[in-house]
This record gives C-alpha cells, sequence and structure tokens, in this order.
C-alpha cells in the first residue's frame, strides 16, 4: 500500500470540501479547484480530515494511484489556501515584458511581439520589465503556463539569453576558438 496514500489531509479553516458522484470540490479563499477521485479508490471525509482507501483487490495495479491522488487533493488544498507563484527572469538586451488585463506581451528579439492570453485564474505581475511573478491556485495550470512562457525563448546556452526561472543556472558553453598556429 502507497504510504503516501495513506497520510492524512487536514483541511484548514476556511476551506470547504463538497462530495459528488467521485469528485470532489475544494473552495477556499483562493478559489475553487476539482479533482476527480479514480473508480476503484475510495475517500471518506472526517470532519476536518480526508483519508482515500485503496480496494485490496487493485492494489498491485492502482498502488501508484492511491499515492497520486493523495498528493493531488493535498495540492489542491495547498492552491485554494496559500496558492503557489512561480517567477521568470528575461535575459538579454532589449528584451521585456508588459501585461494589461488579458495579455502577457513579450519582446524578446524577434521582428515582432509575442502576445499570450493569460489563463483564467493565474494573475500575472510584471516588474522593472523583466521579472515576471504568475500566481495561481492550481499548480498544474500555472506551471503549464511558466513553461509556455519560457518556451518562447529558451535561454541559449551560448550568451545566456532568453527567458529561464528565477534561480536557474543556465551553463554557458565556449563558443568556437580559432585554431592557433599552424
Amino acid at each position: 500500500m502507497s504510504r503516501i496514500g495513506k497520510r492524512l489531509t487536514t483541511i484548514p479553516a476556511g476551506v470547504t470540501v463538497m462530495q459528488a458522484d467521485r469528485m470532489l470540490t475544494v473552495t477556499g479563499p483562493r478559489g475553487s479547484l476539482t479533482l476527480g477521485v479514480p473508480e476503484h479508490i475510495d475517500y471518506t471525509v472526517e470532519g476536518d480530515q480526508v483519508r482515500f482507501v485503496l480496494d485490496p483487490a487493485f492494489q498491485e495495479t492502482l498502488n501508484v494511484m492511491h499515492g497520486t491522488t493523495s498528493a493531488r487533493f493535498s495540492g489542491i488544498v495547498k492552491g485554494v489556501t496559500e496558492g503557489f507563484v512561480k517567477r521568470l527572469e528575461i535575459v538579454g538586451v532589449g528584451y521585456k515584458a508588459a501585461v494589461d488585463a488579458v495579455n502577457l506581451t513579450l519582446f524578446v528579439g524577434y521582428s515582432h511581439s509575442v502576445p499570450m492570453k493569460i489563463p483564467e485564474g493565474i494573475k500575472v505581475e510584471v516588474t522593472d520589465n523583466v521579472k515576471i511573478m504568475m500566481t495561481g491556485a492550481d499548480a498544474v495550470g500555472l506551471g503549464q503556463f511558466a513553461q509556455n512562457v519560457r518556451k518562447v525563448r529558451v535561454p541559449d546556452h551560448y550568451k545566456g539569453k532568453g527567458i529561464r526561472y528565477a534561480g536557474e543556472k543556465v551553463r554557458i558553453k565556449a563558443g568556437k576558438k580559432a585554431l592557433s598556429g599552424a
């Protein structure tokens, strides 16, 4: 049996959990998120704790899903209470970003700007024109949007220019060297 799946998830004050046909809807101060529970995993909500129990007949095949379901539920509870943050940095001469109500616009060395629609539930702030901070309750959606922004201009390994996560180390390679003496 999964050790992570056996953990009890405590529901903090101000968070409600609604149950409806294999769906758990968690509502908190930062929004509402839904988790679909796999077929052979049962769940019980006891006061302020939620427990996931795997059907013993499927222990060999669904052991992984038992722990995954429990971990995803814990992440949803954390998301609706505290939220998640992703930080990106833009490195390069003339590279910058701007944000308006619905779009994040990137100016990263192309002949045109790259507008990206901000998904619902994610807030984006740009400081100093090169630091992007994204916040949201859904860790998966937030991480996917951050990765899509990073893909616009992946960091170059020769000059280090591009969009990177804050604190990400980019290994700079040596360029070509002229042959000395022939």
